[in-house]
């Protein structure tokens, strides 16, 4: 349950141009951030839930360790995102506050009956299945609400602005009057945690710059898309 002035993290990933390119990429990015994130989990992600929404997005988020470091998440987000891009796509992320809640006791008496006991979610009648995800919340929603320009991009509420200066992680304002977002750039934010992360999916970043330019020549963007990719790595 929510307790006042208590930040609980969250953080949403997906792919970018998930539904554009999906037979041309799209789908084989989706499958191996799947298998990434469960191979992490395993061992880096300690005391956080990730949850799969919106197709090709997963929701990353705090259990029960309020006021955790904000740093761990910005870690977290550059890592997957220079993931995804050696891998050859690119990735957004967006990095909220709030709570979930489980609403499976919400529901009605006939829907509980077969929930108990049943931890796939999965719901049969007749001929049919319902496949049901009883958790929601602000997480998610602050984390979809957040806005900012086209582009393979880091983007943080703004609400966590003094967390950010308190843990001196560098990030920048975008100057525009419809934002109300920082971002971070995820090219050049290495250290220590991003650098075990990628160890452990035996890869490295040694040319990620080099994989956003191939990225940007290779196909056909957006101008606001490319403006923001190539902020990055000017």
């Amino acid at each position: 349950m929510k307790k006042d002035n208590i930040y609980e993290f969250s953080l949403y990933i997906d792919i970018e141009g998930f539904g554009d390119k999906f037979e041309d990429g799209g789908k084989q990015s989706f499958i191996n951030l799947t298998n990434d994130l469960y191979s992490l989990g395993q061992k880096f992600f300690e005391k956080l839930s990730i949850i799969q929404f919106g197709g090709d997005g997963f929701l990353i988020k705090e259990i029960l360790s309020y006021q955790n470091s904000i740093r761990k998440f910005i870690d977290i987000a550059a890592a997957l995102l220079q993931i995804i891009l050696i891998r050859g796509n690119t990735g957004r992320v967006k990095i909220s506050h709030g709570y979930m809640s489980d609403i499976k006791s919400s529901y009605s008496e006939e829907i509980k009956k077969e929930l108990y006991g049943n931890n796939q979610y999965v719901l049969k009648f007749n001929k049919n299945i319902m496949l049901l995800n009883p958790v929601i919340g602000t997480s998610i929603i602050n984390c979809y609400k957040l806005n900012g320009p086209k582009g393979p991009l880091l983007l943080v509420d703004k609400d966590l602005e003094e967390k950010i200066i308190h843990e001196k992680v560098p990030y920048k304002k975008i100057n525009s009057d419809k934002y109300n977002v920082l971002w971070i750039n995820w090219i050049n934010h290495k250290n220590e945690n991003t650098e075990l992360i990628l160890k452990h999916l035996n890869l490295n970043n040694k040319n990620i710059e080099t994989n956003l330019k191939s990225y940007i020549d290779k196909n056909d963007l957006p101008e606001e898309w490319k403006k923001s990719a190539l902020e990055l790595i000017e």
